[in-house]
């Protein structure tokens, strides 16, 4: 049986900007080989197999080019966007909102489903990693001056994936990084970060709060146009240093790639991190030149 693969941009409604995802609905029967090598030959930072689930609506499972990924933002946005077109999750007409459990390999999320198209993930709970950052080193990874990074902690948060925050003073700092990828890996591998969050309060649009970039060439990742789980981490980040009394902000993130897209943000009461999604295709594993047979793990 041929895999009918269909292509998501998450985090905006123009199908030309946006971070893409592959999005494999029916995944039952595929292995983990089958899975990473269709990542690998889509060639988006993440892609997502939907699987059934005993402890949840929908069981997600993300991989990049490279490996398995635990939790993804815009592949979860993407592939909620997918059910909901596909009637797989329904939206009844006296909804304004559906929520959905998602089996992850962080544990089961939840979704809200807006009838406006709105897609808000719920994000686990915040933990700082402790760790002594080096602001020096941190420079040298990035490539740009230490007196560019802002005056603000460095931390390492996750809210389902750990990413370092670090703040910069200018948006022209920010465009201006020119990374060092095995310096950034290190760094990581030390630190228990799964990549660098690079933001600003200076943004291209005055409506939007923040403007981000993000690195994780550990997961093959050099730079992820948009990410949610790592809006998230800011999300908790701003909360817990209490750098900002907002309770709903939007992050804008992949001009520099020309995939510009908006994340919103929530912190009252919860994290939560959502935006919009678009179709723009479909793929095949014959046009991928995979061979189709699927083979479930036996695990």
């Amino acid at each position: 049986m041929e895999i009918k693969i269909d292509l998501v941009k998450a985090f905006t409604k123009n199908a030309e900007q946006g971070n893409p995802a592959g999005v494999v609905l029916d995944a039952n029967n595929l292995n983990s080989e089958k899975m990473l090598e269709i990542s690998l030959k889509l060639g988006f930072s993440e892609s997502v197999f939907v699987l059934d689930s005993t402890v949840a609506d929908f069981k997600f499972r993300f991989f990049s080019p490279s490996q398995e990924v635990d939790l993804c933002g815009h592949a979860t946005i993407a592939a909620c966007y997918d059910l909901i077109k596909n009637n797989l999750i329904k939206m009844n007409e006296a909804d304004l909102a559906k929520n959905v459990s998602i089996e992850t390999n962080v544990g089961v999320i939840l979704v809200e489903c807006f009838k406006d198209g709105l897609i808000m993930m719920i994000q686990k709970k915040s933990e700082v990693i402790e760790y002594s950052h080096d602001k020096k080193r941190i420079a040298e990874a990035l490539g740009i001056e230490e007196e560019q990074i802002e005056d603000w902690p460095i931390q390492t948060v996750s809210t389902g994936t750990a990413k370092l925050m670090i703040p910069i003073k200018s948006l022209k700092s920010l465009f201006e990084i020119n990374c060092d990828f095995e310096k950034i890996i290190e760094y990581c591998k030390n630190s228990g970060a799964r990549g660098f969050y690079v933001f600003t309060t200076e943004t291209i649009d005055e409506n939007n709060d923040f403007h981000a970039r993000q690195f994780n060439p550990l997961a093959g990742i050099n730079e992820d146009p948009i990410t949610g789980v790592a809006a998230g981490s800011l999300g908790a980040y701003l909360q817990m240093n209490e750098l900002s009394e907002k309770k709903e902000f939007v992050v804008e993130q992949g001009n520099v790639m020309n995939q510009a897209g908006k994340i919103f943000v929530e912190v009252e009461n919860k994290i939560k991190v959502g935006g919009y999604a678009v179709c723009f295709g479909e793929k095949n594993c014959t046009k991928l030149n995979i061979k189709s047979n699927q083979t479930r793990d036996h695990s």
